[in-house]
């Protein structure tokens, strides 16, 4: 374990790359020592995405990856070590993303868009997936049976949408999937997988067949880690109805503010009368009720000076009070009288004041 507080390294480096004297700063804010390599084989390039000039990718479909010293066979055998336990590295997310070396395990998965091939998705490791299935839950799907399944291809165009991806069942089962909102999909992949090139360039990694050896040696036998994929689907879940509620609520708002400005227009002079009629109401009761104080505090006056007693004040002072919410009852009669008239069609008081101080350039 290899986790360090975010005060435990240097930020000599640029935090583009959240690469700061031999660490990494993870999503969560988590700060992990890591290991660098000897000499990395290499010069370092950043994987930013940019138009593919060679027209390889004009369309949709399977796509040459970017050259790899591995052979097909080792590449197709690396990637499908991956899908069979996609669930089972999901579930023990926590312990891999206190270590870089697991982290930065090598995922062999080569995602693509039409128009900008590779760019931006090449060299995605263990910590990047697990990271992406955390920011994006709408992959992390559940069918129509209750199936679960993770996507875990990614391949489109970013201009239409159409996409032909793929998923992983908990059995280790693959299909290809066409996901909706496809842009919310690869935009977090490719954010989160170029926050680490230099990362990956220049620190050690274990391979995938490493972090499964120590995690099952971690584990024992019999271990039962259902209840893990459970509540990560559950959180999933409840993140994507917290983006879904947001989404409808800042909608919510945009409608009624427009239904709101429509109505008090073809009101207006209803309103403003209202209004007006409701102000002068208003101003002139609260003058009656300063007037009312005044007297109030002449009658304190008076007894304090000595030229009434305690008896003669009290008797004086009660049918003022009594006056003064009256008075200040009379108001908010009329004020509920006026939220009344408009509450049923959505329109509030504060809505109706802070129109008017609007048209009057208040």
């Amino acid at each position: 374990m290899n986790k360090l507080s975010s005060n435990s390294c240097g930020s000599n480096r640029s935090l583009d790359t959240r690469v700061n004297s031999n660490c990494i700063t993870l999503m969560n804010g988590t700060v992990l020592e890591c290991f660098p390599k000897e000499s990395p084989l290499t010069d370092f390039t950043p994987d930013k995405m940019r138009l593919d000039v060679t027209g390889t990718y004009l369309s949709i479909g399977n796509k040459p990856c970017k050259p790899q010293p591995k052979t097909t066979e080792e590449l197709e055998r690396q990637k499908k070590l991956f899908t069979d336990n996609a669930f089972y590295l999901l579930a023990h997310q926590e312990r891999i993303m206190r270590d870089s070396r697991m982290f930065l395990a090598p995922v062999a998965v080569q995602n693509g868009l039409a128009y900008i091939g590779t760019s931006g998705f090449n060299a995605p490791t263990l910590g990047i997936y697990l990271e992406w299935w955390n920011e994006c839950p709408i992959a992390l799907r559940v069918d129509k049976e209750s199936r679960r399944s993770l996507v875990f291809h990614l391949a489109g165009s970013p201009l239409s949408g159409a996409n032909r991806c793929a998923e992983v069942y908990e059995d280790g089962r693959t299909e290809s999937v066409q996901v909706s909102s496809f842009i919310s999909h690869w935009r977090p992949f490719t954010a989160i997988n170029t926050r680490y090139d230099e990362a990956k360039h220049i620190y050690q990694a274990y391979t995938l067949e490493q972090v499964l050896e120590i995690l099952h040696a971690e584990d024992g036998e019999g271990v039962d880690y259902s209840s893990k994929i459970n509540e990560r689907f559950m959180l999933s879940e409840i993140k994507e109805l917290k983006k879904r509620i947001e989404r409808l609520t800042k909608e919510s708002d945009k409608w009624h503010s427009m239904y709101v400005d429509t109505f008090m227009k073809y009101k207006d002079s209803e309103i403003s009368k209202a209004f007006s009629e409701f102000q002068t109401f208003s101003e002139k009761t609260k003058a009656e009720i300063n007037s009312i104080k005044v007297q109030k505090r002449a009658l304190k006056a008076e007894l304090k000076s000595g030229c009434i007693d305690n008896i003669t004040y009290q008797r004086s002072l009660m049918p003022m009070n009594k006056q003064i919410k009256d008075l200040e009852f009379r108001v908010s009669t009329k004020k509920y009288e006026l939220i009344n008239k408009y509450l049923s069609e959505g329109i509030s008081y504060s809505t109706i004041e802070s129109y008017i101080n609007k048209k009057n350039n208040i």
